[in-house]
């Protein structure tokens, strides 16, 4: 069976953008897709989890709870030109980060390196920290056939000990960089990618995703100005928009969530007719916000969330849906 199942290539989107339910009856409908959520843990930060729904609202944890394989980082799932998914990986010990791509979303294993050199800001006056690399996600852009790699970094000479006031600095320093590759190869030298104006000229960003919609670039973004920096919106979720992949990118609008909300995840909702924004309410859980258009209003929803941390999520096809929720079937 996992032989045959290593062969499944059936992975459909609705579009280009790239809570808990036990009884597994209820995920495996025949033709029916639904959403696969790959995830980390609190009590495992960077591992590699499993989660899936076909209504967004009610989740199942697949694999008993335990994590698919030995991947380390913080997953994004990127489709790439050749129908395989891609994402960024950390190598524990080395920091080395890597290349890890499947192409049925059940056997994910490392493609090759990226080298570090790629993520050096100095030239910059930034540092991208060794550990886990500023969470970067990456997004293939079929326009200019190329894929643009985003992470977060603070400025050189700043770091943080847990203690708040000490760590301010730094994550009020923290700005959206980028790189544009082709092929895995060659890589662009780092850009800063927002250059907001007035109000939120200073506006430190992370967790930034890209998905070309309608003919625009939306990007959702973290605001990580704490709350005596700015009246309204502080460390909850904006969203920002361009003509062109890079920019320039819009002032972002008012805030879509509430406080203490990051690792933003865009999925269509599941008839298509609209969009399901989920955040992290870290570290407790996932939160829903929903809109029949890209640009809003958007609204929460209430959701049964998995035990779940910073992840990416994708609507995939039935056999799809199925093939996975066997391959870990609790």
């Amino acid at each position: 069976m996992k032989h045959f199942l290593n062969y499944i290539i059936l992975l459909v989107l609705f579009v280009n953008c790239n809570g808990c339910s036990s009884n597994d009856d209820n995920i495996e409908n025949p033709g029916k897709g639904g959403y696969l959520f790959a995830h980390m843990k609190d009590a495992d930060y960077g591992g590699f989890y499993y989660s899936v729904s076909e209504d967004g609202i009610n989740w199942t944890t697949l694999n008993s709870g335990s994590k698919i394989n030995e991947y380390r980082g913080h997953p994004d799932f990127c489709l790439g030109r050749d129908g395989r998914y891609y994402m960024i990986g950390i190598e524990a010990g080395t920091g080395q980060p890597l290349l890890w791509e499947t192409r049925n979303l059940i056997g994910w294993g490392v493609e090759k390196q990226i080298p570090k050199s790629a993520f050096d800001l100095s030239a910059l006056g930034h540092s991208t920290e060794q550990v886990w690399y500023g969470a970067p996600k990456m997004y293939y852009d079929k326009d200019s056939d190329q894929y643009i790699i985003t992470w977060h970094a603070a400025k050189e000479g700043l770091t943080t000990n847990g203690n708040e006031e000490h760590d301010k600095p730094y994550w009020r320093s923290i700005r959206t960089f980028y790189i544009l590759t082709s092929d895995f190869k060659t890589y662009t030298e780092p850009k800063r990618l927002f250059n907001f104006t007035g109000e939120h000229e200073d506006m430190p960003t992370m967790d930034a995703i890209i998905r070309k919609i309608d003919g625009k670039y939306y990007s959702f973004i973290k605001d990580e100005r704490w709350p005596e920096d700015i009246s309204e919106g502080s460390k909850a979720i904006r969203m920002t928009k361009a003509d062109n992949l890079t920019g320039p990118y819009e002032n972002p609008g008012a805030a879509i969530t509430t406080n203490w909300r990051e690792a933003q995840t865009l999925v269509p909702k599941p008839e298509n007719n609209g969009w399901y924004l989920f955040v992290e309410h870290y570290p407790l859980e996932y939160d829903l916000y929903e809109a029949s258009s890209i640009e809003g209003p958007w609204t929460h929803k209430e959701i049964k969330s998995p035990d779940a941390r910073h992840g990416s999520m994708i609507w995939v096809d039935g056999a799809t849906y199925q093939a996975i929720v066997r391959a870990y079937k609790n």
